[in-house]
Order: C-alpha cells, then structure tokens, then sequence
C-alpha cells in the first residue's frame, strides 16, 4: 500500500468533511419536510372521539379514584410514621 504525502490525507480529509456536510445538509432538509408534515393538521392522525363514558365505565373509574384516594393516604401516614420512628419525633 502506498503512502500517503501530507497534502494527499488533507485532500481526503476535506472531501470526507464535504461529503459529511451535504449528508447533514440533507438529513436536516428531510426531517425540516417530516415536521411540516406531521404539523399540518389536516394530515396528522386523530383519535377517534369517544364520546362520554358510559355507565358501567364511570363507575369503575370512581372506585378506582378512591382507591387511589386511599393508597396514597396510607402511604403518606405510613411515612410519617416511620419519620417519627426514625426522628423520634
């Protein structure tokens, strides 16, 4: 394999550099098109529209709120407690 002179590797550096450069040229071009793309409102995907919930839904979701409601209670209690047991508070 033949060597290289100085002035041949700074040849291939600066060709690898502008290849490099229109690669990122192009890549950001793209993805500038892909975000107009997705912002247009008219192309973006909706979700479909559910309406209101329905009986047996609004149901399952209230009780699921106050277990929730309940859980955290307990976990901030039991906290405190072992900050008192801990602190001797």
């Amino acid at each position: 394999m033949p060597e290289l002179t100085r002035k041949e590797y700074r040849q291939q550096q600066k060709q690898a550099e502008r290849e490099a450069e229109k690669r990122d040229e192009k890549r950001v071009e793209t993805e500038r098109e892909y975000a107009k793309a997705a912002h247009e409102p008219r192309k973006a995907p909706r979700a479909p529209h559910r309406g209101d919930f329905d009986e047996q839904t609004f149901k399952k979701v209230n009780s699921m709120k106050k277990r929730l409601n309940w859980a955290i209670g307990i976990v901030v209690v039991l906290l405190l407690v072992v900050a008192m047991v801990l602190f001797k508070l």
